[in-house]
């Protein structure tokens, strides 16, 4: 009789955890954290972007170091990043979907040739910016209204 009481108890367990593990399989893709995770930002500050397009070409990769970077500073309105071969770093003002950035200040050294031509292809570009956008999660900066830069969120913008 007890081997009968435990094995309904086994069994019992069992199904119960069947039950709970099937429960919280089915809410993970209703989760709201999930859903926000995928939502747009509704700000660039405060994110590590990493460029995707430089003047509507895609960017490649910028030797070992990678893509460009960008992270905007709301509470220091400091733009910093890496650019291609250096780290940069300046001022900035945003103001709704106005976006300016001041004089960038970066370290000074050289790299190979398609590298150099990727960071002032992307310092260019960010100094020539007059306001920004979101396209899904993707973070867009424009010259007026023609897209100039736009970026993804990636780890490597910290």
């Amino acid at each position: 009789m007890r081997s009968d009481g435990r094995e309904f108890h086994l069994r019992i367990v069992k199904t119960s955890l069947l039950i709970l593990f099937a429960t919280v399989a089915l809410c993970l893709p209703f989760h709201p954290l999930r859903a926000a995770e995928d939502a747009a930002p509704a700000t660039p500050e405060g994110i590590g972007w990493v460029v995707r397009e430089i003047n509507g070409k895609l960017a490649a990769p910028s030797g070992e170091r990678g893509l460009p970077t960008l992270r905007l500073d709301a509470g220091k309105k400091q733009a910093s990043g890496f650019s291609g071969v250096n780290r940069f770093f300046g001022g900035y003002e945003r103001t709704g979907e106005k976006l300016k950035f001041g004089m960038l200040a970066g370290t000074m050294m050289a790299g190979p040739d398609d590298q150099m031509a990727t960071e002032t292809a992307f310092l260019q570009a960010l100094q020539g910016v007059s306001g920004w956008r979101m396209n899904k999660a993707d973070l867009e900066l424009l010259k007026g209204e023609k897209v100039v830069l736009r970026f993804t969120v990636g780890a490597a913008a910290k």
